[in-house]
């Protein structure tokens, strides 16, 4: 290796890997002199300078110290010394290979900026005192390595690493404050990444800084880069997704098709390759494995969704709800992705065009089910797995085929000593043979020779040879293969406790599921279930994928399903199904009562079936966080009471989740839960119910912008509770049908149904004051929109009248929200401002999202109207930057007006 010398950082010297102690002081000087000046000649006049650090020294001494320190330097350096005499002074000789200077130059030299960065380990001589070397020497070497970070940080730009990016620029910001190359580069990333308003605040605060400090203002470059922010034309570049599961550990095998799927990727062009072979033969695997190892040559990042094609406790994954993930993850907003399948499948192939990505389709039923969900022409590449052989896709696309067999016996004898070390297997043919070279078999039986270290693998071949035991529902060819001996095997080794809890997970429906969901499920305690779920962890029966949340391969839930069919009596696999269903129930009812108020469902509804262990939360974002997490698990649970004909719970759970829905805002997710739980209702003799539900789905029409089809849920609402006699429901449904009107550039029809309304409410002999508030503060909200702002003040009065001091926050805000906006427009900016502050308190404490950044924007509005420009500015940037994480349309109207300030 030789000697190796280190200056863009601590001084260091190596000598064939090993640290070489520089003594401290002149010897540290000296060397550093020289090393940032490399075979070049210094004179002992400069070194002079260096070593006294400017300081007067008499000459003669001098020089004599100066070769002193060079005799000592040399001797402490050794075999490792660089430093040569010349007259007069003195080089230190090194080549590129030798000194990370060097080096970084001609890595900067052919362009490779990043690899040159990375030699930095700055500060450069943190070690070496000197004020000389650190006012004279280092900062032109600072220089040349901010420079190189500098294009470093284009280059990444370029290839739309934005969002990595922005931390990085913050510091350097932080670190390098009057450097507005890095203020710039920090706009353009913040930007890219669809934070205009950060980009705009980072301005703001350069500038502030330049003036206060320097008196100046940002360069013409800082400018332009402000201007082309402002004028919205900065690409956004979006999320980068990160999504591939985490690699099977021990990884084994499987040369030959790795080498087969990195050859195929290379170049720029779209390259499908689909992975087929039977059940548990490893296609997700080596999938997930070749796909982590070349993550770093798709810098758009990687998209992973599994399809659910053979799953049989729910049906595949509608290819409209993959691409709806898809999407999500590239940062589209549920509420702007097509309903349209067509539609939907044109924007992914939009969002992706210029990107390079990997979109990893797992488990596909069929080549129609995923050819919605494949790229037009880009330079991605996309990877599926199937037990079907595609041969449509094959054919019709021309798409790569990677057939997967079994493992070898090699490579299966090879996944075994990995599991169980070489000494135990031994001589493993029958092991083999039995297991069929299947990596799943295989892997389930190692784990059970590793739990049992005193058990003779001979025993586990007699098991796995007896016909008796052999249940070939899954056959790779060879009737020699089961899968299925091999989970019987498995789940017979549990204790009794673990194999009931094993079975009923087969009746519950995914894809996972939690400890205390399981708790309820098995009727067992906190302590006995988490015992249970980690035996079956042991086992490989269970995967604990994310902290608390445990799922299992496909096969092994049918094969759940089969012993639950098989073992547990008829009525023992109901009461489970019920207390499941009851689990996500009561943890509903919980949340409806504990956030929204409403604790007379308490005495309404029937209690939990017994032992039931239902989820409580205090706080409300704890709640928020647990739906997030169940969702996909609630809609299987909805799924199968409905199909199961369990209608109360059918229902109730669509009831009590519908505000934790509206919260979540994904009703492209969520539209089909509600058709099933109104025919539930209907089935039940619950008429209103079933009509709420049309109330409902009529709201998620509209939030999804399909007016026509709203329009139609409200008026179907409306007639069924008039046929009830529910006038305040009809009513409701009517101010329903009156927004989505309005809405859809229909407010004078909107205007005559709020007022028919209105008078609806008001003739009801039960109507009480806050009934008929809410009717006129429908009416106030279309007049608004027609702009008879004096009228509609006068029915926020009427409002503020009959609702008095019981109104509700949110009512408060809505109506204090037209008013705000009625005053603004009469010009009456001192009231505006009252009304609007009343709005935003109260939003700020039970609004959505949009309701709170609305109000944003018209404070900023009201503001501008007193002439307070820059706290207009303050409360449209923040506007603009809640618009853009949720990306709102309302961004580009605060992109205008931002624009147009002075």
């Amino acid at each position: 290796m030789g000697a190796e010398y280190r200056v863009l950082g601590p001084l260091e010297v190596l000598l064939d890997g090993a640290a070489v102690s520089v003594p401290a002081g002149r010897c540290r000087v000296l060397l550093a002199t020289l090393l940032l000046r490399p075979n070049h000649f210094v004179s002992a006049d400069e070194l002079v300078e260096r070593l006294w650090d400017g300081e007067p020294v008499a000459p003669d001494r001098a020089y004599k110290t100066l070769q002193m320190v060079v005799v000592r330097l040399r001797q402490a350096l050794g075999t490792a010394n660089c430093v040569q005499t010349s007259r007069g002074g003195y080089r230190a000789s090194v080549d590129v290979s030798q000194l990370d200077l060097l080096r970084f130059r001609s890595l900067v030299s052919a362009g490779d900026f990043a690899a040159a960065v990375g030699l930095w380990r700055g500060p450069m001589l943190s070690d070496v005192r000197s004020d000389a070397v650190h006012q004279h020497d280092v900062p032109p070497v600072t220089e040349e390595w901010l420079l190189a970070l500098d294009r470093r940080i284009s280059a990444d730009l370029d290839r739309g690493l934005a969002a990595d990016l922005v931390a990085e620029l913050r510091s350097l910001t932080a670190q390098h404050p009057f450097r507005e190359t890095f203020w710039g580069q920090l706009m353009l990333a913040l930007a890219q990444s669809g934070q205009q308003a950060a980009a705009l605040a980072a301005y703001q605060e350069i500038r502030s800084l330049l003036a206060d400090e320097l008196g100046v203002d940002p360069g013409a470059e800082l400018q332009a880069v402000h201007q082309h922010v402002l004028s919205g034309s900065v690409r956004v570049r979006g999320p980068v997704p990160r999504q591939l599961p985490t690699a099977v550990p021990r990884f084994v095998g499987r040369s030959s098709e790795l080498r087969g799927l990195s050859d195929l990727a290379g170049g720029d062009a779209l390259m499908i390759v689909a992975i087929t072979g039977t059940a548990g033969v490893g296609k997700t695997t080596l999938a997930v494995h070749w796909a982590r190892g070349v993550a770093d040559h798709f810098p758009d990042g990687q998209l992973y969704v599994n399809l659910r094609g053979f799953d049989r406790h729910r049906d595949p994954m509608a290819p409209g709800d993959a691409l709806s993930r898809m999407l999500e993850a590239l940062g589209v907003l549920p509420e702007r992705i097509p309903a349209d399948l067509e539609a939907t499948s044109a924007l992914y192939r939009s969002m992706i065009a210029d990107r390079r990505m990997l979109v990893v389709l797992d488990n596909a039923r069929d080549a129609e089910h995923v050819r919605p969900l494949l790229p037009g022409p880009c330079p991605s590449q996309v990877l599926i797995t199937s037990r079907d052989r595609l041969t449509g896709l094959i054919i019709t696309e021309g798409i790569q085929h990677l057939a997967l067999d079994v493992l070898s016996h090699a490579e299966a004898h090879a996944l075994l000593v990995g599991r169980l070390g070489a000494e135990r297997v031994g001589a493993s043919d029958e092991l083999i043979k039995w297991c069929g070279g299947l990596p799943l078999a295989l892997a389930i039986v190692a784990a059970r020779a590793a739990q049992s270290p005193s058990l003779p693998l001979s025993a586990l071949v007699a098991e796995l040879a007896d016909e008796r035991t052999r249940l070939d529902t899954l056959d790779t060819g060879d009737a020699a293969t089961s899968v299925r001996t091999v989970f019987q095997w498995s789940y017979q080794q549990l204790s009794p406790v673990t194999a009931r809890m094993f079975r009923l997970i087969g009746v519950h429906p995914g894809p996972d599921i939690t400890v205390p969901a399981a708790r309820s499920l098995a009727g067992l305690s906190a302590d006995e279930t988490r015992e249970c779920l980690r035996e079956l962890v042991r086992a490989n029966l269970l995967v604990e994928h994310v902290p608390g949340r445990f799922t299992c391969h496909d096969l092994l839930r049918v094969y759940a399903a089969d012993r639950a069919a098989a073992e547990e009596p008829s009525q023992a696999r109901d009461e489970a199904v019920e207390r499941m269903f009851d689990h996500y129930l009561h943890t509903l009812i919980h949340i409806d009562v504990e956030f929204n108020g409403r604790e007379r469902w308490l005495d309404l509804m029937p209690r939990p079936a017994p032992h039931v262990a239902s989820e409580s939360f205090v706080e409300r974002d704890a709640a928020d966080e647990w739906f997030q997490a169940e969702r996909a698990v609630l809609r299987a649970v909805l799924a199968q009471s409905d199909h199961h004909r369990f209608d109360r719970h059918t229902w109730q759970l669509t009831w009590f989740g519908f505000d934790l829905i509206d919260r979540d805002g994904r009703w492209q997710d969520w539209l089909a839960v509600l058709p099933p739980a109104e025919r539930a209702s209907a089935r039940l003799g619950e008429a209103d119910r079933a009509a709420k539900f049309v109330f409902f789905e009529a709201i998620a029409l509209g939030r999804l912008n399909r007016f026509d089809e709203s329009v139609e849920r409200f008026e179907a609402s409306s007639r069924a509770y008039e046929a009830l006699g529910r006038v305040p429901e009809q009513v409701r449904a009517q101010n329903g049908l009156a927004w989505a009107l309005t809405l859809s550039g229909r407010p004078n029809e909107a205007l005559e149904i709020t007022r028919q309304a209105l008078e609806l409410q008001r003739g009801d002999a039960s109507a009480t004051d806050a009934r008929i508030a809410m009717a006129v503060q429908q009416v106030a909200w279309v007049l608004l929109h027609l702009g008879e702002y004096a009228e509609a003040l006068e029915y926020c009065a009427e409002w503020e009248s009959l609702a008095g001091d019981e109104a509700s926050e949110g009512w408060l805000g809505q109506v204090s929200f037209v008013k705000g906006q009625a005053y603004l427009a009469l010009v009456d900016y001192p009231a505006a401002l009252a009304a609007v502050n009343r709005a935003f308190e109260a939003f700020q404490r039970v609004g959505s999202w949009m309701d709170l950044n609305f109000t944003r924007g018209l404070v900023g509005d009201v503001h501008l109207g007193l002439g307070d420009v820059e706290e207009a500015r303050r409360w449209w940037i923040e506007a603009l930057m809640a618009s853009e994480v949720n990306q709102h349309p309302f961004a580009q109207e605060l992109r205008e007006k931002l624009a147009s300030l002075p």
